[in-house]
């Protein structure tokens, strides 16, 4: 049986999605990220939508209750989604530095722990401090930081593009030798 996955085409596939999706993470940003967090809204409204017929289908109360339940919230989400992807970026990234400051405060508090029982290499305190320098960024100004990890993002997409055009190349070249 051929194996469709590692083919010259889908190869070739694989890299023309990544670099149309890197191209607009370098060069749409915002319109990226507002994107993706829209995406994700309709894909909880479809969701929400599926748990309703599966409520009405459920012959058992419990689970009846349980996807309303689930349908309501994946409702809510799904409508703030569609409707203010702008502010759901920023609260994910706030989320997300306030998490990052957290873990780099414990990773300091840990290190002067251990520093009475071993030397600390400087890499540890290094990294303890980037990690709150990068909780505090993210925290101040989230929706630049998100489309900065987007940038980041689509430079490696296109990256992985010329990989995958090149494996395209090599499939199609190693095909004709055969």
């Amino acid at each position: 049986m051929e194996n469709k996955i590692f083919t010259s085409q889908s190869s070739l596939i694989r890299g023309i999605v990544a670099l149309i999706i890197g191209l607009l993470a370098i060069f749409l940003p915002k319109l990226t990220l507002q994107t993706i967090i829209i995406v994700i809204g309709i894909i909880l409204l479809i969701g929400a939508i599926l748990c309703i017929i599966l409520a009405i289908r459920s012959e058992n109360k419990k689970d009846k209750n349980v996807l309303f339940i689930q349908s309501a919230v994946n409702l809510v989400f799904g409508l703030l989604f569609v409707f203010f992807p702008g502010p759901i970026v920023s609260i994910f990234v706030s989320l997300l530095g306030i998490i990052l400051l957290i873990l780099g405060v414990l990773l300091l508090i840990n290190l002067y722990s251990f520093r009475k029982v071993t030397k600390i290499p400087f890499l540890y305190l290094a990294l303890s401090v980037l990690v709150i320098i990068a909780g505090i960024v993210l925290l101040f100004n989230p929706f630049k930081t998100a489309q900065a990890i987007l940038i980041f993002s689509g430079i490696v997409l296109i990256v992985y593009s010329i990989g995958e055009f090149y494996s395209s190349w090599m499939l199609k070249k190693n095909a004709t030798k055969e």
